[in-house]
């Protein structure tokens, strides 16, 4: 059995077609960045959990090498902001992205209302989407592992769809009308590129490094090496990855690069991190322009986590974790 065989890789090979569904839908993103626009709104509060909060970090990166425009985005794991002791301030309102609109946080957060709230989900019947002022829909065709790709790739550009539309940047909307084929290709690239997997040794430990958005990339391949194949992961920002993420690199670990081929702090990340003694890797699928990265790398980084679990005698699509995960999880109502 290889990665080809898996419910994981079946999600990934349908990425493309539910991204290009997602975009061409558009199903509710002029509502949202008419409500995001509004005067009274001063900043934006983008939350969730897991891939959800990457997918929220990564908004907020793509934001910050954009054009300007819109309120300012900060984006903060649901855990923090469901507690007491976040401070809002006046102008707030809340980008709540949840695939299932059910996560316990997300959905306790859009409830207790007296702010506007933007919620993108695959679950127009969710609590969440119950609770939000404006939803923002994306279009899943399949999810047979536990594992987020699909969702996870189509919330990032219904976050970035919104943006778009929020500050009127043509260029972020005609880059995200790539994304579809830019997905289909990095499969295709993936596959090619994972067949030479192989020859890897399951690493006791990894890092994963990634510069601008491909940041949030990062910790989404270093989480999927968690959750998939069970391997201790840190996923950080590229010049991290060459200072402090190598300090506990040595042989029997694994260091992964999402920058281009020629990006000088990314090869000086690879040099630095095998000289620490970690096997060194790069992920194919980095893209010209670096916000896409969350969505191109994505195939590749299934790849490897599940072809490592494997190997570690792992079941790739149902971890022995998932009841845990949704005892814990999961919203009451």
């Amino acid at each position: 059995m290889t990665y080809l065989d898996t419910g994981l890789w079946a999600d990934v090979r349908e990425l493309p077609g539910a991204l290009g569904a997602t975009l061409d839908a558009a199903d509710g993103v002029a509502e949202a960045a008419a409500l995001l626009r509004d005067g009274g709104v001063e900043r934006i509060v983008a939350t969730g959990n897991g891939a959800a909060y990457y997918v929220a970090h990564a908004l907020w990166l793509a934001a910050l090498e954009g054009e300007p425009g819109g309120p300012p985005i900060v984006a903060v794991p649901c855990g923090v902001v469901v507690r007491d002791r976040f401070r809002w301030e006046p102008g707030d309102a809340v980008l709540a992205v949840s695939s299932s609109g059910e996560f316990r946080d997300v959905v306790e957060i859009a409830q207790r209302g007296g702010r506007p709230c933007v919620a993108i989900t695959a679950a127009a019947d969710s609590s969440l989407a119950a609770a939000a002022t404006a939803t923002v829909l994306q279009h899943v065709a399949g999810q047979r592992a536990v594992t987020h790709t699909q969702a996870l790739a189509g919330a990032y550009a219904c976050g970035l769809a919104v943006w778009a539309a929020v500050t009127g940047d043509r260029g972020l909307a005609a880059l995200l009308a790539t994304a579809p084929d830019a997905a289909d290709a990095a499969v295709a690239g993936a596959e090619a590129w994972a067949t030479g997997l192989g020859d890897l040794h399951l690493p006791q430990a990894a890092v994963v490094a990634g510069g601008g958005t491909a940041w949030a990339a990062a910790l989404e391949l270093a989480l999927m090496l968690k959750e998939i194949a069970r391997i201790p992961a840190e996923g950080v920002e590229t010049r991290e990855g060459s200072t402090s993420a190598m300090f506990g690199l040595d042989r029997g670990h694994l260091m992964v690069s999402l920058d281009p081929p020629g990006d000088p702090l990314g090869e000086e990340a690879l040099r630095l991190c095998a000289a620490a003694g970690a096997t060194t890797l790069r992920l194919p699928g980095a893209a010209a322009d670096a916000r896409l990265a969350p969505i191109t790398t994505l195939p590749a980084a299934a790849a490897l986590a599940a072809e490592l679990a494997l190997a570690g005698g792992h079941d790739v699509d149902k971890p022995t974790w998932t009841e845990a995960y949704y005892q814990t999880a999961r919203s009451a109502t």
